[in-house]
């Protein structure tokens, strides 16, 4: 079964959003996004998505490979509580590695995912979280009907409720830059998700 252009394209999203929430963007990732200022916006266009896309490639190509690991080093890692968490558990109880990650793996379990080998973080990760999405999305296997169901369920259930939080601690954050434009991202596309997941 071959996947709409619209669903290619929230897949897409969805593997932006993991890969730069999962490490560093490297020089290449970078510049990809930055060419992207200049391409046809179409895969992406509705609604204030067009303008988050172009805020995110702008603040791309404004960045190095060596200030976006600086970025990500001043946000995301720390010995203790980093500046901005990438972990649900934690915005939905003030804790890691509560309840919500178990009923997560419960859910992840149920589909068939579950954390590769060797990946140290946990499932609740932003970026994890990300990557399910984009599965989900783009799981030409399942029917449509049944792809958005299982999209609505995971997102209203293991998403939707703290990541606007994430979105804001980003906001707030004086290092962040890149990852600014990107929580702008974030929030203009998932805006545009409970939309779908509404109408469908």
């Amino acid at each position: 079964m071959n996947l709409a252009p619209e669903d290619l394209a929230r897949a897409n999203c969805y593997a932006i959003l993991a890969r730069l929430f999962a490490a560093p963007p490297d020089a290449g990732f970078l510049a990809a996004l930055a060419e992207s200022v200049d391409a046809d916006a179409g895969a992406v266009a509705e609604a204030a998505l067009p303008a988050a896309w172009r805020e995110l490639g702008v603040a791309a190509a404004q960045s190095t490979a060596d200030g976006a690991r600086e970025e990500f080093g001043a946000l995301f890692v720390a010995i203790g509580r980093p500046q901005v968490v990438l972990y649900a558990s934690w915005y939905l109880t003030g804790f890691m590695m509560e309840k919500p990650l178990a009923a997560l793996r419960d859910d992840l379990a149920a589909l068939g995912l579950a954390r590769l080998d060797g990946v140290r973080e946990p499932e609740d990760h932003f970026a994890a979280l990300m990557e399910a999405m984009r599965h989900l999305t783009g799981d030409a296997s399942r029917s449509e009907d049944e792809r958005i169901a299982l999209q609505q369920r995971f997102f209203l259930a293991h998403i939707d409720p703290w990541s606007e939080k994430l979105c804001d601690a980003l906001d707030a954050a004086a290092e962040a830059g890149l990852y600014r434009a990107a929580a702008n991202f974030t929030r203009v596309f998932f805006a545009l998700e409970k939309y779908l997941f509404q109408v469908k």
